[in-house]
C-alpha cells in the first residue's frame, strides 16, 4: 500500500477556437483582467478568477489554460472565456480543449536517500550542484517524478489522474525495493 498523499496544483489545456483570427487590442480594450503588449510577447494574459485559471490567447485561435487545480475548473473557466469572446463579437464556437499537462505536488511521508536512489536507477538523473531534486524519468510515458530529500515530490507532465497515482505507486515501490 502507498503511503503518499497528493494534490493536483495546476492543469494545462491547449484550446483551439476555428476559423477564427482574434483581435488583440479589441480583447485586451474590452476585458479588464486582460494584458497585452505585443512588444514584449506576442499573445494576450487575461486571469479569471472563478474558476481561478489563465489564459493566452494569440491571434491565431489558439489559446493556453493554465492555473486550474481541476480538468473540470479548467474546463469551465474556458466556457466563461468562449462567452466573453462571444460577447465582444467573436464568431466562436465550443473549442477542441486538451489536457497538456497536469502537475501535482506529492507528499510521500518519507525521507529520500537521493544518492543512493540515483546509484540504482538508469532512469534517475541527480546532479545537486545544478538542481536540488532527483528527476524520475521512465520509459513509455511523458510523466516525470522530481523527488526531494525531505520526502516532497511533484509530478508533471500527466494527462489524467490515473496516470499520477500511477507513477506515484511506481516510484513508492521503486523507492521501497532499495530499503529491502
Amino acid at each position: 500500500m502507498v503511503d503518499a498523499e497528493y494534490e493536483i496544483v495546476n492543469v494545462v489545456l491547449s484550446v483551439s477556437y476555428k476559423d477564427v483570427e482574434f483581435d488583440l487590442e479589441k480583447i485586451a480594450s474590452n476585458l479588464e483582467e486582460a494584458r497585452f503588449d505585443p512588444e514584449i510577447y506576442p499573445g494576450l494574459t487575461y486571469r479569471v478568477s472563478e474558476p481561478k485559471a489563465t489564459f493566452l490567447l494569440f491571434t491565431t485561435g489558439n489559446v493556453n489554460c493554465m492555473g486550474a487545480k481541476t480538468v473540470e475548473g479548467a474546463e469551465k473557466a474556458v466556457e466563461k472565456l468562449t462567452s466573453k469572446l462571444q460577447n465582444l463579437g467573436f464568431d466562436v464556437e465550443e473549442p477542441e480543449a486538451v489536457v497538456r499537462n497536469m502537475v501535482a505536488s506529492v507528499d510521500f511521508h518519507r525521507g529520500f536517500d537521493l544518492e543512493e536512489i540515483a546509484r540504482n536507477y538508469h532512469y534517475a538523473e541527480y546532479n545537486p550542484e545544478v538542481f536540488p531534486a532527483l528527476v524520475f524519468r521512465w520509459e513509455d510515458t511523458n510523466v516525470v517524478i522530481l523527488l526531494f530529500v525531505e520526502g516532497e515530490g511533484v509530478c508533471v507532465g500527466a494527462k489524467k489522474k490515473e496516470e499520477i497515482e500511477k507513477a506515484i505507486e511506481w516510484i513508492s515501490e521503486t523507492i521501497e525495493s532499495i530499503n529491502s
